[in-house]
């Protein structure tokens, strides 16, 4: 495989690797640390990449990482979405304690 190639790939990586610090940071405090869902944004930002790459061949690592960035959250919240409509996911923010300790308005009779 060329170089091109493992550099899409780690490009990807990185881009994927940058969401799921952010998302990690951003939500492990309320839901628990996953390692599963942690590694799934480099995974995708890696398969991205490399699809990215022979997409757009003149394309500058950093561009790929950055598009990566897009394309794995669109994935990853459609994946999401159509797991909920099938009833197979419900978001952890719904079924445990809310943010900061107080109960969430989903949690609350009216």
């Amino acid at each position: 495989m060329s170089d091109r190639f493992w550099g899409n790939l780690a490009a990807g990586f990185l881009g994927g690797l940058l969401v799921a610090i952010g998302g990690a940071f951003k939500d492990a405090p309320y839901e628990g640390f996953d390692p599963a869902t942690f590694w799934r944004s480099p995974a995708l930002g890696a398969f991205w990449g490399v699809v990215l790459g022979e997409a757009f061949r003149g394309a500058s690592y950093p561009l790929i990482g950055l598009s990566t960035i897009g394309l794995e959250r669109v994935t990853v919240e459609t994946l999401k979405l159509g797991r909920a409509r099938a009833g197979l996911y419900v978001p952890s923010k719904f079924t445990d304690v809310g943010e900061w300790g107080r109960t969430h308005w989903s949690q609350t009779n009216p």
